[in-house]
């Protein structure tokens, strides 16, 4: 079986970020996962049981592109075992088994999936951002147009990983993010480095990119709904970072149900 790392960005709450651990566990249970601290607290991921990227520093919201260049930079030099590379954020909860069976399937032919992965219009605002500093960019890129996508979710598959890191630019693309950094820039830079970088790459489909969001928040009445659809709604996103949020309650009874 083909082998898969989730990369979870923690920001605050540790009961959550093992809430969501222990949700993976038991949902993908044949896959791996590791932690990038972007929070404040050092021992936010300790003693969680999962790895954690020790080149881990604090991100901001709406600036979080630097995050997933440094778990492929550790990653790799650790020599990591892995074929396919998801980025999550810490409020992605899974609420059905088969994820692992459809990115093996989906990821066939494929080296880079993400949910809404298109050319966007002039009224999508991170791409009116990367607009103003597109000069600085374009350079890189190769092309006349940037795409944009949802930035959770996104699937690397090793060999893609594996060009980034040995794109003749990767430390160019370091410094830009750094200095000449747009608001959710995430969402721009990696689907548009598949373009340069010619890796076969689509989009999630439709009836799973339903369930993966930026708001609002889920609420368990309508993770009913999703489960009776047929739907391939294998996770959601978002759900709110609190225990006692009666979405994360009735997610966590499904798995005591199952």
């Amino acid at each position: 079986m083909k082998k898969i790392c989730f990369a979870i960005l923690a920001h605050e709450k540790k009961t959550v970020l093992q809430d969501m651990i222990e949700n993976i566990r038991y949902f993908c249970p044949n896959s791996s996962i590791v932690l990038y601290n972007g929070g404040n607290d050092p021992r936010l991921c300790r003693n969680l049981g999962c790895p954690v990227c020790p080149d881990s520093r604090k991100m901001k919201w709406g600036n979080l592109a630097l995050y997933m260049l440094d778990v492929m930079k550790w990653l790799n030099k650790v020599n990591f075992e892995y074929d396919y590379l998801i980025n999550l954020d810490s409020d992605v909860l899974f609420i059905k088994k088969g994820f692992e069976k459809f990115v093996i399937s989906e990821m066939k032919n494929t080296d880079y999936m993400a949910v809404r992965a298109k050319i966007y219009s002039d009224k999508w605002y991170p791409g009116q951002q990367m607009k103003k500093k597109w000069s600085k960019w374009q350079g890189i890129f190769h092309t006349d147009t940037f795409w944009g996508c949802f930035n959770v979710g996104q699937i690397f598959s090793r060999q893609f990983v594996h060009k980034i890191l040995s794109f003749d630019k990767i430390n160019k693309v370091k410094k830009n993010i750094l200095k000449h950094g747009t608001f959710a820039l995430e969402e721009i830079l990696y689907v548009t480095l598949a373009q340069t970088l010619d890796v076969r790459m689509k989009a999630y489909p439709k009836d799973m990119a339903l369930y993966i969001r930026s708001k609002p928040y889920f609420k368990h009445s309508e993770i009913k709904k999703c489960l009776k659809s047929g739907d391939r709604c294998f996770f959601i996103h978002p759900v709110r970072r609190n225990m006692n949020d009666g979405a994360r309650k009735y997610i966590r009874s499904l798995r005591r149900k199952y």
